[in-house]
């Protein structure tokens, strides 16, 4: 038994890991670190393979190994296409690369990726990379396969589930699970979260501080892009360091501020509990869309938050709308309309009727913007010229026929020209009837069956 966990702690607990963390860019450091540091830049290929759901990941997963190693440290190249990639491979060693299941696959077929000289591979995370598509999972079993039996093989999921545990009892021998320290029970902190992409947090936050409006509020950050990224919109929005309402933060939140805004969730449940030490009116996050999920269970209690701006606009169609049909019952109501619906009364209520009609307008009104953008399009492309049926350089005479000069041209002969151009190509009349000597230039005998002049017409 002790050879046993000496041979579980020695190799197994080392090489093989199941992480379960928060898909969140706070985590990639816990998860890359290690493989990171066994790289050996000295050798010169490929010794890293992170796998990711989409290419996207691949490009934030790239961003994050940036600010964990500095622009001077090893890079993670992200296979956003794997011809692409191939060039670049080929051009310089890569030692560290993330793509999606098929783009990998596709770089290890066409001979461009090594998969023998790989010390480790990532799934990151796995759990949102085995709810793809049948072909994603085929690549990724292929590029598992091939790889050597002392690479080191880490997984990555935000949740326990069936297919990830399956997966790691496949292809994990003795694997070490890393899971989540328990967070302790705690009430449900309300939080408002508004949805942004990875390159428009800045603008989620110039809009956000544009609706709240408010006397004070901290902006929490957890690394020196998101603070430099902070920092420059309060600056645009006229916030200098002197103003004391608006100030970027590490996680000092002073009391009583009016609004906590987190510019990436936050990673932890001491976070946002030190947050609520603050006594905020309200606490909100920018958080993409694949951070939701485990913001919801960190708060238990978070909920979206709509802008003004797209509200705004949303209200102001409706308004439109209302006006245009208050225009029409002004005017008069058809009787013909009204016969025509009145025995949808016995079904139906009046409101869901004018609905129902309303609905079917928007319809047309779509069909009909679509038909006017082709009209406009078809207007605005350049006219084909038509079939030409010219077969000489006077292609201007089109398929009029020939001029009165060209008639009179081919009617008189050119005298002019010698027995070799009247017996070019072009002067042939093979459906015509048979030359004579003169018209053959005397340079050819005549033809036997040829027949002379009749004697009773002489």
């Amino acid at each position: 038994m002790e050879t046993e966990e000496r041979e579980e702690r020695g190799s197994g607990r080392s090489q093989n890991v199941v992480h379960t963390l928060p898909r969140s860019m706070a985590s990639v450091p816990r998860f890359l670190t290690g493989p990171l540091e066994r790289l050996d830049p000295a050798a010169g290929v490929t010794q890293l393979v992170v796998v990711t759901a989409d290419p996207e990941t691949a490009v934030t997963l790239a961003e994050a190994v940036v600010r964990m190693t500095g622009p001077a440290g090893i890079e993670l190249i992200p296979v956003t296409s794997a011809r692409r990639a191939s060039r670049l491979m080929a051009g310089r060693p890569v030692l560290a690369i993330a793509g999606s299941p098929s783009d990998i696959r596709d770089l290890v077929r066409g001979s461009h990726l090594k998969l023998d000289a790989v010390k480790s591979i990532v799934l990151a995370w796995a759990d949102e990379i085995l709810s793809g598509d049948a072909e994603d999972i085929e690549a990724l079993e292929s590029v598992m396969s091939e790889l050597p039996k002392d690479a080191a093989r880490i997984v990555v999921t935000s949740k326990s589930e069936g297919r990830v545990n399956a997966f790691a009892e496949r292809y994990l021998r003795r694997a070490h699970r890393d899971l989540p320290v328990d967070e302790p029970d705690g009430p449900a902190v309300p939080v408002h979260y508004v949805t942004v992409s990875a390159t428009s947090r800045t603008t989620a936050l110039r809009r956000l501080l544009d609706d709240l409006d408010p006397p004070s509020a901290a902006i929490v950050v957890s690394s020196d892009r998101a603070e430099t990224e902070a920092r420059e919109t309060i600056r645009l929005l006229g916030y200098t360091s002197d103003t004391a309402t608006v100030q970027v933060t590490r996680g000092e939140i002073a009391p009583s501020t009016y609004a906590v805004i987190f510019y990436q969730p936050p990673s932890t449940r001491a976070e946002l509990d030190a947050a609520v030490v603050a006594s905020p009116v309200t606490i909100l996050a920018l958080a993409e869309s694949r951070e939701v999920e485990e913001l919801k269970r960190m708060s238990r209690d978070a909920k979206p938050l709509a802008l003004k701006a797209p509200g705004n606009a949303a209200r102001e169609k409706e308004l439109a709308m209302r006006r245009e049909l208050s225009y029409a019952l002004d005017s008069g109501i058809a009787t013909r309309e009204v016969l025509a619906l009145e025995p949808l009364l016995e079904r139906y209520d009046g409101i869901e009727i004018a609905a129902a009609a309303l609905r079917l307008l928007e319809k047309e009104r779509i069909l009909r913007h679509a038909a006017q953008s082709e009209a406009r399009q078809a207007q605005a492309a350049p006219r084909e010229a038509g079939p030409s049926f010219d077969r000489g350089p006077g292609s201007d005479r089109g398929s009029r026929g020939p001029s009165a000069s060209d008639r009179g041209s081919r009617g008189a002969p050119d005298r002019s020209r010698g027995p070799s151009d009247r017996s070019s190509g072009g002067d042939r009349k093979p459906f015509g009837k048979p030359r004579g000597p003169s018209d053959r230039g005397g340079s050819r005998p005549p033809d036997k069956f040829s027949r002379g002049p009749r004697r009773d017409r002489t």
